[in-house]
């Protein structure tokens, strides 16, 4: 009987257009030795990074991540300075044939 995989658990992070943010958010799984299997970097409000609509969407799949740890890093997320909001889900892995 083949082994259940784990749901990968997903991070939308929404932050200021800050250089600095997407270092920020990914230590966060550093921290808790988890390597990613999935990000997404997006840039909206336009070419001025300094415009203050300017923001940077940051998408985040991690394999084997329980609901608990999920809602740790969430927590986590939140608390770093140019991060506006953060939205998780969970999904379960496509699976290999």
């Amino acid at each position: 009987m083949p082994k259940e995989a784990s749901p990968v658990a997903c991070f939308s992070v929404l932050t200021e257009a800050d250089p600095s943010a997407v270092p920020r958010v990914l230590e966060i799984f550093a921290l808790r030795d988890l390597i990613p299997s999935q990000i997404h970097v997006t840039r909206s409000g336009g070419d001025n990074l300094r415009a203050p609509e300017a923001e940077l969407t940051i998408d985040v799949q991690v394999s084997g991540v329980g609901r608990d740890a999920s809602e740790a890093i969430a927590r986590k997320l939140r608390a770093i300075i140019c991060v506006h909001s953060v939205l998780t889900s969970e999904r379960q892995p496509h699976s290999s044939f």
